[in-house]
């Protein structure tokens, strides 16, 4: 019968006669179930009885919300009691017993809390989704599930055109995680799946999707394309492909070092070379689509963000006055090469020299009264330094 709890009650009284005994009296004295406990269908259980306890009936009274059930019970010992809880579905039930002594008086036991499992676990996929656009997958993008069930979750299936092809056990627990790859095989395209979650009692619960799968990851062309890097740079790629769309762009050194990830367009990231020692690194560019395939390239690099040494070691004095042509000589030195030494007249770059032993011929002759003269050398990371400036006259 449904009705609210007092009424139940009321009709409790009514069918079982005169008010409840006091406690002292009580022939039930265990229900027979543990606070708790979990069932999905009928069960049988044996609650304890007082000895020399006159009962004639025992009625089982479940109530759930605001709907009561007291059509179940037994009516002689040894007191075996079957509850088919066929009128509750997913929820917590309170259980008691009345005992119906042989003239009517009836007593009520304390209530146990069962939980009533019939339906299927809870679930959530877990895969990052880019807004605007459909779920798209790879065969090496798994699809990650999230599940749980008070009665505990069992195991997690990936039908894959109405096959099996993944199942992941969760041991009965109460939630979890599993990780489901679609059939290595499986070719670009739509693809036609059914995720299925089980729990302890062989509850399901099941969804069926059509995701587009792509499993060739993006190509791009990066740059900088140089082997010597300095301070912070922009790593940045304008010539990129990919089946579906290229989402993101990463850029970095060695492990995740100095750089970040932009979804911008166009595609930079600005990479600190501070961060790391200077010498040998490994710079790493990755393409990601919306399936979760990741395009890399990595390059050797070195790092160097120490200037180069720059010294005059043949020129005429500071505030010399010069006549006619002069030769002007410079040593420069770096731990991964000089790329270029200068020569600077009145703050201008009027010749430059790419090898060892720098020479110069400086003519005053094409210069003012009075100008000045100074040494000027990039590392091939870019680095500059300044050799001393001297002033000359004519």
């Amino acid at each position: 019968m449904a009705a609210g709890t007092a009424l139940l009650a009321a009709m409790a009284a009514t069918i079982f006669g005169p008010s409840p005994a006091q406690a002292a009296d009580a022939p039930i004295t265990d229900v027979g179930l543990a606070e708790g406990t979990i069932v999905n269908g009928p069960i049988a259980f044996w609650p304890k009885i007082a000895d020399g306890a006159d009962i004639a009936a025992i009625k089982i009274y479940a109530v759930a919300g605001s709907f009561g059930d007291v059509s179940q019970g037994d009516y002689a010992a040894p007191w075996m009691l079957e509850w088919d809880p066929a009128y509750f579905r997913d929820e917590d039930v309170s259980l008691s017993l009345f005992a119906i002594d042989s003239a009517g008086n009836w007593t009520q036991t304390a209530p146990v809390t069962v939980y009533v499992d019939k339906n299927g676990p809870k679930y959530q996929i877990e895969n990052p989704l880019e807004p605007g656009w459909g779920w798209y997958l790879s065969v090496r993008q798994p699809i990650q599930i999230s599940a749980s069930d008070r009665a505990g979750v069992n195991r997690v299936e990936l039908w894959q055109d109405d096959r099996l092809v993944r199942t992941v056990g969760l041991g009965d627990s109460v939630s979890g995680k599993a990780s489901l790859l679609l059939d290595p095989a499986t070719r670009n395209g739509t693809a036609n799946l059914r995720i299925r979650v089980i729990d302890r009692f062989g509850n399901i619960t099941w969804n069926d999707f059509d995701p587009i799968v792509d499993n060739d990851p993006p190509t791009g062309i990066f740059r900088p394309s140089g082997t010597y890097l300095r301070g912070t740079f922009t790593a940045a790629t304008d010539d990129y492909r990919d089946n579906i769309w290229v989402l993101s762009m990463a850029s970095y050194l060695d492990d995740h070092k100095g750089g970040g990830v932009t979804k911008g367009k166009p595609m930079r990231v600005s990479v600190n070379t501070r961060v790391v020692k200077d010498g040998r690194h490994t710079l790493s560019f990755e393409l990601a689509d919306l399936a979760g395939n990741i395009g890399t390239v990595r390059r050797t690099v070195y790092i160097d963000n120490t200037l180069p040494s720059i010294a005059l070691t043949s020129a005429p004095k500071n505030n010399a006055k010069l006549k006619k042509k002069v030769t002007l000589k410079a040593k420069a030195g770096d731990t991964y090469g000089v790329a270029t030494v200068q020569l600077l007249v009145n703050g201008k770059v009027v010749a430059a020299d790419t090898k060892a032993g720098y020479q110069f011929t400086l003519n005053p002759a094409k210069y003012g009264k009075k100008f000045t003269a100074q040494m000027r050398a990039y590392d091939r990371a870019g680095n500059v330094r300044y050799s001393a400036k001297r002033t000359y006259r004519r």
